[in-house]
């Protein structure tokens, strides 16, 4: 392969790949500009990390429901469903409403993606990075608020105390 043909080639894999990452960031902006809010309880887990700094470890409730369905299931059958359903109330909060293949449409209904993480389904992510020194203000969250779009994508924006208010400035 001539030195033209072996710049042409890194050039092309450098942009397709330069374009699958933005495809994905513009995919993430659009979930995040307008996606519907939710707030799913959530249980938090030792909020330090010396290698990583400050963080929260992250559980939901939803994620005992989903670990009840796979222990179910995993009898029957070899796969879980894609996705977890919720109903909304008015203030927003979700409250798990099953499993299914396809998202789930309705007035106050959403649905959110399955994800496997260490070993067993979740929701959303298994921690949630904040300021260094910050701490002690996270120790309140109760909720932690997504923004979800109608393909059960869910990005975590936000943690919120008890009576729903937003913790620090962090939302994104």
């Amino acid at each position: 392969m001539s030195r033209y043909r072996l710049r042409g080639a890194i050039f092309a894999a450098w942009a397709l790949v330069v374009a699958v990452a933005l495809v994905a960031v513009q995919g993430h902006e659009q979930t995040l500009a307008e996606g519907e809010l939710a707030l799913l309880q959530l249980a938090p887990v030792d909020p330090r990390s010396l290698m990583q700094g400050d963080y929260m470890a992250l559980r939901f409730a939803a994620d005992g429901e989903l670990g009840l369905l796979s222990e179910a299931e995993a009898k029957d059958v070899e796969t879980m469903p894609s996705f977890a359903h919720f109903t909304l109330d008015e203030q927003r909060r979700a409250d798990f409403a099953g499993v299914g293949d396809t998202p789930a449409r309705g007035r106050d209904t959403i649905s959110m993606r399955i994800r496997r993480i260490d070993g067993g389904y979740s929701i959303g992510p298994n921690a949630f990075f904040f300021q260094e020194g910050t701490g002690e203000q996270f120790e309140a969250a109760q909720w932690g608020g997504f923004k979800v779009a109608d393909d059960g994508t869910a990005l975590l924006v936000s943690l919120h105390d008890a009576e729903l208010q937003m913790i620090g400035s962090q939302q994104r």
